[in-house]
């Protein structure tokens, strides 16, 4: 779409909840943030439209049912230079001995032989995937991409985003209309599929940094300390953000320029802001992103861990409180 990452990221993580929505489960990762968790094809639609193109969706059961078809419009989309998203692909190994049924990452497929090889740019990377991918072909070759069998691939996938002709774009005012007022609604989501979210994530999240069976033990510690602790970290450092970046305050300055019109935004602007102050003294606190394990161990240190995040769940609920 010929969009820098650095710029478009936060539009688009706003328009797909990925901004606003803070999840937690005690037994999945939530690294990735909601649309990785959630899939949500409605969003992945409207981020094409807000940049002005029409986009086709497939889903798995369209593709199962006429896979023949689909091929066929993933060919010509890639014969017309326009690699087609698919969210999740199957027959991902790794170079664990793991084989992902779908891998539950966005890729791009750019490239295919006939109807048995597609060629798919996976989120992993060479140092993840095995050394060798279908058909003998490299891990990750000079391009980026990696070889997958056309039935693997899109046998177990969600569903492949095929990007149609230009269409207006829909006003950048507009998109963030739409994006703030998508706030309260993901920060007050009910629990589902093991995660929770906004106040209540926050509140389960520290609830699980304090139960000592996790911890007690050096090497429970360790185990645990991505398990249970920085793969939901790591999601509120892309979206609220920490050092230089602003995060999901960055968005909100813009917004609040574009919607003068928007007292909502003036007033959760303050609220967020807080949250990046306490998301900052986190990393402050770790010295990072991964905490030492051998201070994990320890409950006096987890505990301060454990209230900042209290504070944070507090200040979600008095944002989606703005909008009520």
């Amino acid at each position: 779409m010929g969009i820098a990452y650095e710029e478009g990221f936060q539009p688009v993580a706003a328009v797909t909840g990925d901004l606003f929505a803070y999840l937690y489960s005690r037994e999945k990762y939530c690294d990735s943030g909601l649309t990785n968790s959630f899939f949500r094809p409605e969003s992945v639609e409207e981020v094409y439209a807000m940049y002005g193109y029409a986009c086709r969706y497939l889903s798995r059961e369209e593709i199962r049912a006429d896979f023949a078809a689909a091929m066929a419009l993933i060919r010509a989309s890639v014969d017309r230079g326009i690699p087609v998203l698919a969210w999740g692909c199957g027959g991902v190994r790794t170079k664990s001995g793991e084989t992902y049924d779908p891998l539950p990452e966005g890729s791009l497929i750019g490239g295919y032989e006939e109807d048995e090889l597609l060629y798919v740019n996976l989120y992993p990377g060479e140092d993840r995937l095995a050394e060798t991918s279908a058909g003998g072909r490299p891990g990750v070759d000079q391009w980026g991409y990696t070889a997958l069998y056309a039935k693997e691939a899109l046998a177990t996938t969600y569903g492949v985003f095929l990007v149609g002709y230009g269409m207006v774009p829909t006003p950048e005012r507009e998109v963030c209309r739409r994006a703030v007022l998508s706030i309260p609604e993901l920060l007050t989501r009910k629990p589902e599929n093991g995660y929770t979210f906004g106040m209540q994530a926050f509140v389960q999240w520290a609830e699980t940094l304090r139960e000592d069976a996790h911890w007690a033990e050096p090497d429970a510690a360790q185990r645990n300390c991505w398990d249970k602790h920085c793969h939901a970290y790591c999601s509120l450092c892309t979206s609220i953000g920490v050092g230089d970046g602003k995060g999901v305050v960055g968005y909100l300055e813009k917004a609040a320029q574009l919607l003068p019109d928007m007292p909502e935004i003036a007033a959760i602007l303050a609220l967020y802001r807080e949250l990046r102050r306490l998301n900052q003294a986190i990393w402050d606190y770790q010295g990072g992103f991964m905490p030492p394990s051998d201070q994990m161990a320890q409950r006096e240190y987890r505990e301060a861990i454990a209230g900042i995040l209290e504070r944070m769940g507090e200040v979600c609920a008095r944002i989606a409180a703005v909008f009520y």
